[in-house]
């Protein structure tokens, strides 16, 4: 589904930014319109997060954070962006309206299944208290009232048809349970009951609804796990078990500990361990790895100490390559043979657990060790198979990143040669996209871009189009000049949306919180002189490219009429300015 733009701007109209921010991070008024408090996004002690209430936007001086209405929903509740319209719709008390096109590839989900997915849970909860052989199993695992409540566990009755009569009494209620992953279809189009006699465990989205379930048997039935299927809602390279309950617990999380299994993260989080997440019967993923990037800059990832849990890892470190950046730390933790996190964390308790965690190998660490097993470092030959291993590795990571000149940097220090020489033999990535140049200069340029950041409506006064300057930044300007007026916007977050997810959107967001010691009746003037600046410096370029033809081959009869007329242009803005 996609959202009109016309509604987007039309809600961030009827939104006031002050309100919904104070609402959850108390602001304080210190200069004209403008609110501050510490940054919700980074940890410091003086006020750097600031909101403009008449910009209706918000910009953090202290780790770069910016955006409207829209971004701090997505950033502080942790929502994507269809999520966060949602959500702001429903404050605003009006309804998101569905576009016509049908170019998304997304499918649309009926909200109801939610609430029946949410009914089955319960059902399953109340099933739990009325089989002892169940409650006795999860005493034996160690499992607390208290955990069982926190994460919903419940249990599905033996029997083909229970969850079938309970909740499927109409072909379309089938046909949900169905969709939903609940039920499975025989041959002759009748269904049954996917999960039978096992402990149940709810898997939740972010925001703490139902999307699929996990089911652990109690005896000796296979197999041992059981998950939904991959459903509309339900994707299990995307999801990860305990997400909901860690955010509700960390506001902002240092760290995540990545397990394998439902038990162990709820295990862990009995040991006041409340930041482990487990995937989902799956190996990590890229989608993982990016999910778990927005909440945290710190990922920890447990695997067992033996020769699958190592190869499992790799494999892992494999998958991140591509992914990794400078500001995000990825760490490896083995554990002793024959335990996993449930059955340690039992044995040796929180502390010692904890301990465990500081101990685990960098990225680079179990990079370099592993690499290392593959050859002898010893020989000449040996050196030469561990660069050409280790450089087609390391050319996976991203280009222009600190961290991919010091891995390179410690690989030349193992094999004794220069860095130099082993970027020299690293091929570029043809894939890598260019840089976009940021916008510095002229200062004119700057200044316009940022008044019409801040207050759209000053594309009334360019009556004639921009000059033509090889200038930085100068076709963005004009880009944002066709935005404007295009879409008659008229409000600094209204034309947010329009630069989301552009290349520059954060040299955008400083341009549009630059303070000017300017009143609001003088943006007019500075705009107009800003602008006139441009026409300016246009007219000096064609004097001189002029002169220049006139000194080497002469000037054609229309040349040098357009040198004189251009030099008494400028002689007539010089006078006018003199006076």
């Amino acid at each position: 589904m996609t959202i009109p733009r016309e509604f987007i701007q039309e809600l961030l109209t009827r939104i006031e930014i002050i309100d919904l921010i104070d609402g959850r991070l108390p602001l304080r008024k210190k200069s004209n319109n403008n609110y501050f408090a510490c940054c919700p996004f980074h940890t410091e002690k003086s006020a750097s997060f600031s909101v403009s209430q008449q910009k209706q936007f918000y910009y953090c001086f202290g780790c770069g954070a910016h955006g409207n209405a829209i971004d701090f929903l997505m950033q502080y509740d942790h929502l994507n962006f269809k999520e966060a319209v949602a959500a702001l719709a429903q404050l605003a008390g009006i309804e998101v309206p569905k576009s016509d096109s049908t170019t998304s590839s997304e499918p649309i989900i009926d909200q109801g299944i939610y609430e029946l997915l949410d009914a089955v849970a319960n059902q399953y909860k109340q099933q739990l208290r009325k089989h002892p052989k169940a409650i006795q199993y999860l005493k034996q695992r160690g499992i607390s009232g208290e955990m069982a409540k926190e994460f919903c566990i419940g249990f599905a009755p033996a029997g083909w048809e229970y969850l079938l009569q309970t909740f499927g009494k109409t072909a379309a209620l089938k046909q949900q349970l169905f969709a939903a992953g609940l039920l499975i279809k025989k041959d002759d189009g009748s269904f049954y009951d996917r999960f039978r006699e096992r402990i149940m465990f709810p898997i939740q989205d972010r925001r703490g609804r139902v999307i699929g379930f996990g089911g652990r048997t109690i005896d000796q039935t296979e197999p041992k796990y059981l998950n939904s299927p991959e459903t509309t809602l339900f994707q299990k390279g995307h999801e990860l078990y305990g997400l909901y309950q860690t955010l509700t617990i960390h506001r902002q999380l240092q760290k995540v500990l990545i397990v394998e299994g439902y038990l162990d993260v709820i295990a862990l989080f009995q040991y006041q361990i409340t930041y482990a997440l487990a995937t989902l019967g799956t190996a990590t993923t890229a989608a993982h790895l990016k999910r778990l990037s927005r909440y945290t800059s710190e990922i920890i990832f447990c695997f067992d100490g033996d020769l699958a849990g190592r190869t499992a890892a790799w494999r892992a470190l494999l998958v991140f390559l591509p992914l990794m950046r400078d500001d995000l730390q990825i760490k490896f933790m083995f554990l002793p043979d024959g335990e996993d996190p449930d059955s340690l964390v039992r044995k040796e308790g929180a502390a010692f657990f904890a301990e465990k965690i500081k101990e685990a190998w960098t990225f680079s660490h179990f990079f370099f060790h592993h690499m290392m097993e593959l050859a002898d470092l010893t020989h000449l030959d040996g050196r030469a198979r561990f660069i050409k291993l280790a450089t087609t590795h390391l050319n996976q990571l991203p280009e222009g990143g600190v961290f991919k000149q010091m891995m390179f940097e410690e690989l030349a220090r193992k094999t004794r040669t220069h860095v130099d020489q082993l970027l020299q033999k690293s091929p570029k990535s043809s894939n890598y996209p260019r840089k976009f140049i940021k916008i510095r200069s002229p200062s004119p340029l700057r200044l316009a871009m940022s008044l019409l950041l801040q207050e759209p409506s000053l594309v009334k006064i360019l009556d004639k189009p921009l000059p033509l300057l090889d200038t930085p930044g100068l076709a963005t300007f004009v880009e944002l000049i066709d935005i404007i007026k295009k879409n008659n916007v008229t409000t600094p977050a209204a034309l947010r949306e329009y630069w989301r997810d552009h290349p520059l959107q954060k040299t955008f967001a400083k341009l549009a919180q630059m303070e000017h010691v300017i009143s609001e009746k003088g943006l007019t003037h500075e705009f107009k002189g800003a602008i006139s600046h441009l026409h300016k410096m246009s007219q000096e370029k064609n004097i001189e490219s002029l002169l220049t033809k006139a000194a080497s081959k002469g000037l054609s009869f229309d040349e040098k009429k357009q040198l004189n007329d251009l030099i008494h242009a400028k002689n007539k803005v010089s006078s006018a300015t003199d006076e």
